[in-house]
């Protein structure tokens, strides 16, 4: 679904930078979390949650997962946050695998003389970890992700990429796959493309704006390049 039409109304001016978020977007973190969230829930004697549950701790903070997933008290969600991240540095960090076409489409970006960044609601010392275990760092200008207590949300997160990437915000892209992405940007006044080959919900990432809908990282490369 490369969405063309969208394009005619593309904010972007003189693009330079192209900001992906990370879960969904660059890599299938979807075995990782679900192991993460089933250790943590069982650990603490919390009922388990079903796939489809899991599935909505991919993309958004984890505080925000938990305390809408049990209605638990954000105290509670931080046992189960620290649960969560006692499993996951050491067992399910590198339970990943990148989309297919995404090398490709992260050197054709270089290749158009523009930077690339991630921002991404993971905390940052596992972001770094995995972008650089899976070659990604080779492409990035900068990895912003989140902070251990959870400070900086998403726009703040798009803003720090922009600014380290040396462009203005109408200068860059944001491209993610959920409506926590979409939001973002729209906060941060960052123009957003959507793809849904990650784990969109459609109909919430789609009440954001956007300049485009990809279902690949080809088609996701095909717009860069009109944009660029």
């Amino acid at each position: 679904m490369l969405k063309i039409e969208a394009m005619k109304e593309n904010k972007v001016k003189n693009l330079k930078c192209v900001i992906f978020d990370l879960d969904g977007t660059l890599m299938n973190t979807e075995r990782s979390i679900m192991e993460c969230v089933d250790y943590s829930t069982e650990k603490l004697g919390y009922p388990m949650l079903s796939y489809e549950q899991k599935l909505k701790f991919i993309g958004p903070p984890l505080m925000y997962s938990y305390t809408h997933a049990y209605g638990c008290s954000e105290e509670e969600a931080r046992e189960l946050i620290a649960a969560y991240r006692e499993f996951y540095g050491v067992d399910a960090l590198l339970h990943v695998d990148p989309y297919d076409g995404i090398y490709d489409l992260c050197q054709g970006v270089i290749d158009l003389g523009l930077k690339a960044a991630v921002a991404t609601n993971k905390a940052q010392i596992y972001a770094d970890r995995i972008l650089q275990h899976f070659g990604f760092d080779k492409y990035l200008t900068v990895i912003h992700g989140a902070d251990m207590k959870s400070k900086l949300g998403k726009p703040d997160l798009i803003r720090l990429a922009a600014k380290d990437c040396g462009a203005d915000l109408l200068e860059c892209v944001m491209v993610g796959d959920t409506e926590f992405d979409a939001k973002g940007a729209e906060e941060a006044g960052v123009p957003f493309l959507a793809v849904t080959y990650g784990f969109a919900n459609m109909d919430e990432m789609l009440k954001y704006p956007n300049i485009g809908i990809a279902d690949s990282t080809a088609e996701v490369l095909e717009m860069i390049r009109k944009m660029a």
